[in-house]
């Protein structure tokens, strides 16, 4: 399911070359910087000094990234804080839910600590959105949706075990197709 969400989603890019040429970079940036490398070091040290070992964090991670990545995040978060709408970031919370709980059903609790990260970003966005109305144009939806979807693919895929991909390393890409956004 999760493969065919990333796919629908990377359908909606429009500028092939850069959304390609994001990701490539940004995660090489990102493997660069040992992103994944440090958040799982952060997560394994909270994990055995408060948790007593017993959690993988990798369903943390997973969550974490499939609930934040997207236009759906971006377009509800910014509709409630533009327009005191929240009926989209609402909607998507149900979906996440029941997302959540399939999750839930292999990783166990970490999940749920993932609400704290999804609740933590949607509220920054929601707060600072009247400074953030550049990423409502259609064309960056799209390419935030393009690079998001194939940020999602490759967490299906890990979740399938068909392909071992450094998802939190490719989260640089969002910014560099942002960037480009407003470079271009």
């Amino acid at each position: 399911m999760t493969v065919i969400v990333g796919l629908t989603m990377s359908l909606n890019g429009r500028d092939i070359i850069p959304i390609v040429f994001c990701l490539v970079l940004g995660t090489f940036a990102g493997t660069a910087l040992r992103i994944e490398g440090r958040v799982n070091d952060l997560l394994n040290r909270l994990n055995t000094s408060y948790l007593s070992g017993k959690y993988n964090v990798e369903g943390f991670l997973v969550a974490s990234t499939l609930f934040c990545v997207g236009s759906m995040t971006i377009i509800g978060s910014l509709k409630d804080g533009l327009y005191n709408d929240a009926t989209l970031i609402q909607t998507k919370s149900v979906m996440d839910a029941f997302a959540a709980f399939l999750l839930a059903s292999r990783y166990g609790l970490p999940v749920l600590f993932s609400a704290v990260t999804v609740f933590a970003f949607q509220c920054v966005l929601t707060l600072f959105s009247k400074n953030l109305t550049f990423l409502t144009a259609e064309r960056m939806m799209n390419n935030i949706d393009g690079v998001g979807g194939i940020i999602v693919v490759a967490i299906g895929l890990n979740l399938l075990k068909l392909k071992t991909m450094m998802t939190i390393d490719m989260l640089p890409a969002l910014v560099l197709i942002v960037l480009y956004g407003l470079w271009r």
